[in-house]
């Protein structure tokens, strides 16, 4: 079975400078190791990316599946989705607003875990009340694991989670709510489902309180970052110390 490939989703015609540096910055530090993909929604003019990109492949999907949040995370919820990527052992989905800093696909693949995504550092608490937590055995359930837009995901275990808790899937689809609250949540009930916890995951990939994870990790970067730009953009530039002017000055003027 081949270890891991790539997904880029991307859903217009062109990428605004912040999105066409992260990738491009990505790109280089993978070094064409690794089987890439971009995914997207049928009918979308490629020719800009075609240019940039040349020989790359793409998957297109329902167009429905890239017009909205709640649309695509309805795709990544799709077991046929997965069924797709059966011949890899891994998948990572990585978003035009990531970036990776070094590759080290083949350590994270090489470790026990299902799903590793960036920490929420306050967590996010929902109720579950589905399935086997239907009624009197609702339970309320908190996340700290599990950002999808730098995320790995081991596909067989993933498409296995989905069948698991078939009833919140159909909530999920029906509310559009987030796909990755799905794996972090309703990963950490499974019986057969391994997260990291958050200082681990923090290792993989940062979004939000990106100084903190790296002072509890001694200064150790991340793989790379989720919306990097949003929070702490400051932060990430001591990291990127070669960011072309051109690309600093689309930075915001301070962090949210």
């Amino acid at each position: 079975m081949r270890k891991t490939i790539i997904l880029v989703p991307i859903y217009k015609d062109r990428l605004d400078p912040l999105e066409q540096y992260s990738l491009d910055h990505s790109l280089t530090v993978l070094g064409g190791r690794h089987p890439l993909l971009f995914i997207g929604p049928e009918g979308l003019d490629l020719s800009a990316y075609q240019a940039r990109y040349p020989g790359m492949q793409y998957l297109a999907f329902p167009a429905e599946n890239f017009v909205s949040i709640p649309g695509y995370n309805r795709l990544l919820l799709s077991p046929g989705f997965y069924t797709r990527f059966l011949s890899y052992e891994y998948l990572l989905i990585l978003q035009t607003d990531a970036i990776l800093l070094q590759d080290e696909l083949d350590y994270w693949a090489a470790q026990p875990f299902d799903y590793v995504g960036a920490p929420w550092p306050d967590g996010v608490e929902i109720l579950v009340n589905a399935g086997v937590f239907d009624g009197p055995r609702g339970k309320r359930t908190r996340a700290h694991v599990g950002n999808g837009g730098l995320s790995l995901r081991r596909v067989r275990k993933c498409l296995s989670l989905l069948q698991e808790f078939g009833a919140a899937v159909d909530i999920f689809d029906r509310t559009g709510s987030s796909e990755d609250l799905f794996f972090s949540i309703m990963g950490g009930l499974s019986t057969d489902f391994i997260l990291p916890n958050e200082v681990m995951a923090s290792r993989f990939a940062m979004e939000l309180k990106p100084s903190f994870y790296f002072a509890v990790n001694g200064g150790q970067a991340p793989m790379g970052g989720h919306a990097w730009w949003k929070y702490e953009p400051e932060f990430w530039r001591q990291l990127l110390p070669e960011m072309p002017e051109a690309v600093v000055q689309c930075l915001p003027e301070r962090s949210t």
